[in-house]
């Protein structure tokens, strides 16, 4: 594992420790917009509601960056993994509800028209496939 000569982190912390900064700043990207009457109402992991999953994954995140620093990139590893699994679920979630929605007929089905999905989802997918390659970091990136 080769270490940066200034900090002393290596390739690995530091893919990880990236993918948990994202984690943590989609929490506060748009999950959902919903726009009505020239207004447009963003629905993050802070908005009411949906506050207690945005805290558990800011606190994880923050785990995990405890775990990288402490050069446990496994155990970062597993969390991304159930981070992951997590933000799966929540996405699919939000799909059946959405679909849901559609399908209650004409009026439901106009309304949906006004709902999208925000960029949060990639925000926080891609952070947590980070973190759970960060350990194949140093073997796809070797040293020059």
């Amino acid at each position: 594992m080769e270490t940066c000569c200034a900090c002393g982190t290596s390739k690995s912390q530091m893919i990880g420790i990236i993918g948990a900064i994202l984690l943590i700043l989609g929490c506060f990207a748009p999950l959902f917009s919903v726009s009505a009457l020239g207004k447009t109402l963003s629905v993050t992991f802070f908005t009411p509601g949906f506050d207690i999953y945005g805290g558990a994954l800011v606190l994880t995140a923050i785990v995990i960056i405890g775990l990288l620093v402490a050069k446990k990139i496994a155990e970062a590893q597993g969390a991304g993994i159930a981070v992951f699994v997590m933000i799966l679920v929540f996405f699919f979630d939000a799909i059946a509800g959405y679909n849901g929605i559609r399908d209650m007929g004409a009026i439901a089905s106009f309304a949906a028209g006004f709902f999208s999905f925000g960029y949060a989802w990639i925000v926080l997918f891609i952070g947590a496939l980070l973190i759970i390659a960060a350990p194949y970091a140093d073997r796809f990136f070797p040293a020059h």
